[in-house]
């Protein structure tokens, strides 16, 4: 994994992959101040549905059949992309880039402008995106199907079966001001999930596929639970057939697949890893708090059994790094200190001469319930947790045993972003997340405050608003 590298910069003890990243935007600045190679060479496909969006902060937005029908690369070069990436290159900022716009207005730090743009970047990849119309992408992630065994609680039936069973059987959320998961809102979008063979952005995926593959920096399958999905394994299947030494290959996995699915994985991987296809494996664990508060967030985990399933991938895994993806939520404050002080120790116990464990923590928006906005009188556990890492932060004398620069800044981000003052709405919010909850713990025989038991306060301020 690259990006683990530290030395001194400017008299200080830095990571190479910040100040890289803070190189980048200074590059990209010159073009115009909204200018993101993202747009050209970062690509995020979801199969099932036929959205795509460059990263995951603009909205995914539908790629029209008739386009991939005269041109298969259409399912990244939509003519609604090279709209946006037009806007880019007059220096105008699209709306549906708002996150970032926010943070380099903050002007505190580094926007995933330019994280995303380092993802992608190479010495003429900024002359190339100024003259190519479709552009191949160089970090490609991808949805192949909505069959999931969790039922995590900011997710939707159109990624997850399960969330699809739970309401054909019981119905939408009844919620203050809306349906929340009305089924006919699928239907009236062109959003049902098509998990069939005969999809016509599946065809038009493994036609383009194998043009772009080589030129490939990353490739990363996310679901649903893409240890769930035949087309995981044809893209193993692929690697080992065709070996590609500098190939970043990526599963973002909930890391419980039911049954023997992580014995076949672990296998896969190490075929692929013996053969040495790949440069890196990267397994992207999602988790959002630590325990128990970790299964109640994301229903349908076992925490045990994804402890004992990622330390067996630490200790057998070969050419490999984790990364937890904490989707930072409203419920993510009342674990986090303990979830960054078991990333500590982890990586005191599995980190020798290299990264292997890391972490990142992207922001939850929506639903508006579970945006990390609801409760800003929690921000304090973020800044705690600033000063631990801080007193625990990377130097030449601990490396790879501490907390890096640019975590820290993510961190600090993160604590800007919900600051920031936006249209959201706080009492509307409340009174979503008391009904909505309500019912989860109904549906699951679960309760909230015996799980959140310093939530309780908060709780019945949002029950006096019904």
């Amino acid at each position: 994994m690259r990006g683990d590298e530290n030395k001194k910069i400017n008299g200080r003890y830095e990571s190479v992959y910040m100040h890289s990243a803070e190189n980048i935007l200074k590059e990209l600045n010159q073009v115009s101040p909204s200018f993101c190679l993202a747009k050209w060479y970062n690509v995020s496909i979801h199969i099932p549905t036929g959205m795509t969006h460059s990263c995951y902060h603009p909205p995914a937005h539908k790629i029209p059949l008739e386009e991939i029908v005269i041109d298969a690369s259409a399912i990244h070069n939509t003519k609604y992309k090279k709209e946006q990436r037009k806007l880019m290159l007059q220096g105008e900022r699209p709306n549906e880039c708002s996150f970032c716009w926010e943070i380099e207005d903050s002007g505190s730090q580094l926007s995933d402008r330019a994280y995303r743009s380092k993802d992608v970047y190479n010495n003429n990849l900024i002359e190339e995106a100024l003259t190519v119309d479709n552009p191949n992408p160089k970090y490609v992630e991808i949805n192949f199907n909505q069959a999931c065994n969790f039922k995590c609680t900011y997710c939707s039936p159109h990624l997850s079966t399960e969330w699809m069973y739970e309401i054909q059987r019981n119905g939408p959320f009844k919620l203050a001001d809306r349906l929340h998961h009305d089924l006919t809102w699928m239907t009236n979008s062109n959003m049902i999930p098509n998990n069939s063979p005969d999809n016509p952005y599946l065809q038009a995926f493994w036609k383009w596929f194998p043009t772009i593959y080589f030129g490939l920096h990353t490739f990363r399958m996310t679901g649903g639970e893409p240890l769930m999905d035949k087309n995981t394994f044809k893209i193993f299947d692929y690697v080992k057939a065709n070996p590609k030494n500098d190939l970043h290959l990526s599963i973002t996995s909930n890391c419980c697949p039911p049954s023997n699915q992580w014995e076949k994985f672990m296998g896969s991987l190490e075929e692929i890893t013996d053969l040495k296809a790949i440069d890196h494996f990267m397994l992207f664990c999602s988790l959002d708090s630590w325990g128990s508060q970790a299964e109640y967030i994301r229903t349908g985990m076992n925490f045990d059994t994804l402890y004992k399933n990622i330390t067996d991938y630490l200790v057998n895994g070969k050419m490999h790094s984790l990364t937890f993806i904490c989707t930072f939520n409203v419920l993510s404050y009342f674990g986090w200190n303990n979830y960054i002080r078991n990333i500590l120790k982890l990586r005191q116990e599995f980190n020798t001469n290299r990264q292997l464990i890391w972490f990142d923590i992207p922001q939850l928006s929506s639903p508006d319930w579970m945006n990390p906005k609801l409760m800003p009188e929690m921000l304090y556990v973020l800044e705690d947790s600033l000063d631990f890492m801080k007193q625990n932060i990377e130097t030449d004398s601990n490396k790879y045993k501490g907390f890096k620069d640019f975590e820290i800044s993510k961190v600090q981000r993160l604590i800007d972003w919900i600051k920031n003052p936006t249209k959201y709405d706080r009492i509307a919010s409340m009174k979503n997340f008391y009904q909505f909850f309500s019912q989860v713990d109904k549906r699951n025989n679960s309760n909230i405050l015996t799980t959140f038991p310093t939530l309780e306060k908060f709780w019945n301020e949002c029950q006096q608003l019904q």
